[in-house]
């Protein structure tokens, strides 16, 4: 058996955005490193660092969707390196809504970075960047080799990023649950790869697609699938349905999402997700078609289980990023219905849904990360309390945000959920879309009920001032996160304390309380980090317009770009 591989300039000019990615992540690294740094070299970031290699990092991110653009309207869509990587319609796709990710989750980095003080700026960019790529070289993989290389490429940054937070236990946890079990996933993955290889004889879609395609055609549309090939499809749902959040392979996602650092859990609920999902469609739904019979009705119960247990489950979660963690499980079984349809109405459906998800999910885990910013909380239902009467246009965005996702019209949720649905009924599962619809409705259920306790609840603290006609004292102190101690008189004089610090009550003679904590005061963690908010600010607008232009003025012409690209992405 020979084998020749050859690289020409235009296979570089197919992977263009992913050069340009980890280009710019190596340029992150360089610049830090001769970055002014106040104390010690190795352990203090200097200011210029908070500013510059977010910036940095964000210019490499809309270079990538420049040259992704470029490949849009004048590549050759052929594959790349051998039939390794694709540069079809459906990849540059992939690639916008990853990037898109990408580019929110670092806007949203430098206030929340700042205000924890955390150092190794150059670091945490590089990895965002790296873990994009790796998405991107997932969603491009059309050989099996190359599905495997993404997965781990885009998992080893994450799973640094989850446990970044050094002095959290939390972050920690995150991190480390997310590294077991992924890798206990990635094993399922790889040995389904090798055992597909082994029943196929080639690893490139192209190759299995004409394998599946001269089985089924031999046997007049009634080929028995090889064995070998049936336990690989099995142990390649298992390793999919745990990187997408499916159940029964969920248990990972609240406690790693809560843990992690606010923007990092808003870029890897869209960015892995999306990567992940039409690397599984695109195996599954376009290479694996003819062998639909046989592996269908095993995504069919799991896309039932998600929709169903992921809006099940969010309706009892307290916690806020919990709850958005479970919604993120739920839409993930939405998702799986392009891929029990499959062919071109089935990815083209996922496809737009995918568009449509990223700005809105971004939209509501940035705004609780701009929250945190804030009020040092925001994760409870006691931090949303009466958020309304305290900062009118955070708690007016998470609600925005959170009717997108429940699927309100004119939001980008309803177009994704009708098209989705549509395709369910059209590809001969109205079953599928009934169980949806219902499903969809127990989710508004759990998102409406944190609208009200942000718009017609409030604290006591916040009854009280009413009632007495005064103006709340602004909050100085937090419970949030901090194993906070205050001393015998300091809490004689504190009257009340919210659970997230969002507001504190206290008598006129004493507005602060000591507080025995390693970490630095909620003033001196704020006040630094408030110069950076823009940055926040400006992902937050970007995601609210994104959420209406998806739903409103783009759906017609990304569905078209979606269809004409589905039937691509097998050539």
């Amino acid at each position: 058996m020979t084998f020749t591989f050859t690289v020409t300039a235009a296979d570089w000019w197919r992977i263009a955005p992913l050069v340009v990615l980890v280009g710019m992540a190596l340029i992150v690294m360089l610049v830090d490193a001769v970055l002014p740094h106040e104390g010690e070299r190795t352990k203090h970031s200097g200011p210029q660092n908070y500013t510059i290699l977010p910036i940095l990092a964000f210019v490499g991110v809309v270079g990538a969707i420049g040259t992704t653009i470029g490949l849009l309207l004048g590549g050759d869509q052929l594959e790349a390196f051998n039939g390794m990587l694709g540069s079809d319609q459906g990849t540059q796709l992939a690639y916008l809504i990853i990037l898109s990710a990408a580019g929110l989750g670092i806007l949203l980095s430098p206030p929340y970075l700042k205000r924890l003080q955390l150092v190794h700026q150059g670091e945490y960019y590089a990895l965002m960047l790296l873990a994009a790529a790796g998405m991107m070289l997932l969603a491009a993989a059309t050989s099996l080799l190359t599905v495997f290389l993404g997965i781990e490429m885009l998992s080893l940054a994450l799973y640094i990023l989850s446990g970044f937070i050094e002095r959290r236990r939390a972050s920690l946890e995150s991190g480390m649950k997310y590294f077991l079990l992924s890798s206990f996933a990635s094993a399922f993955l790889l040995y389904g790869l090798a055992l597909t290889y082994g029943a196929t004889n080639s690893t490139r879609f192209l190759d299995i697609a004409s394998f599946a395609a001269h089985l089924h055609g031999a046997a007049n549309g009634t080929a028995q699938v090889p064995i070998l090939l049936i336990v690989a499809l099995g142990l390649l749902t298992v390793g999919f349905a745990f990187k997408v959040s499916a159940i029964p392979f969920q248990a990972w996602t609240p406690d790693v999402y809560q843990g992690a650092p606010a923007p990092v859990t808003a870029f890897m609920s869209v960015g892995t997700k999306a990567a992940a999902m039409i690397a599984f469609g695109r195996l599954f739904g376009l290479v694996l078609l003819p062998f639909h019979d046989t592996w269908a009705p095993v995504i069919w119960a799991i896309a039932i289980l998600t929709m169903v247990g992921g809006n099940i489950m969010a309706v009892v979660q307290t916690n806020v990023k919990r709850l958005l963690a479970y919604s993120s499980i739920a839409h993930a079984g939405y998702m799986l219905i392009g891929i029990v349809v499959g062919g071109t109405l089935g990815m083209s459906a996922l496809l737009f849904y995918l568009a449509c998800y990223t700005f809105l999910n971004l939209g509501a885990f940035g705004t609780i990360s701009v929250l945190e910013g804030l009020d040092n909380g925001g994760s409870s239902a006691n931090d949303l309390r009466g958020l309304w009467y305290r900062r009118p246009v955070v708690a007016g965005l998470l609600a925005f945000f959170l009717l997108a996702l429940a699927g309100f019209p004119p939001m980008a949720g309803f177009a994704g959920k009708y098209y989705i649905f549509y395709a369910a009924l059209a590809g001969g599962h109205p079953e599928l879309l009934i169980i949806g619809v219902l499903a969809s409705v127990l989710g508004m259920y759990y998102y409406l009920r944190v609208i009200a306790t942000m718009f017609m609840e409030q604290t006591e603290e916040e009854k009280e001032t009413l009632t007495l006609g005064t103006v709340p004292a602004s909050p100085k102190v937090s419970e949030s996160r901090r194993p906070a101690r205050a001393s015998g008189a300091a809490r004689s004089t504190t009257a009340t304390l919210s659970r997230g610090g969002a507001a504190v009550a206290v008598k006129p003679e004493t507005r602060t309380a000591v507080v025995n904590s390693p970490l630095p005061t909620e003033a001196e963690e704020q006040d630094p980090a408030r110069s950076l908010n823009w940055f926040a600010w400006t992902a937050l607008v970007i995601a609210a317009i994104g959420t209406l232009a998806v739903g409103t003025v783009l759906p017609f012409w990304l569905v078209q770009l979606a269809q004409q690209a589905a039937p691509m992405m097998l050539k």
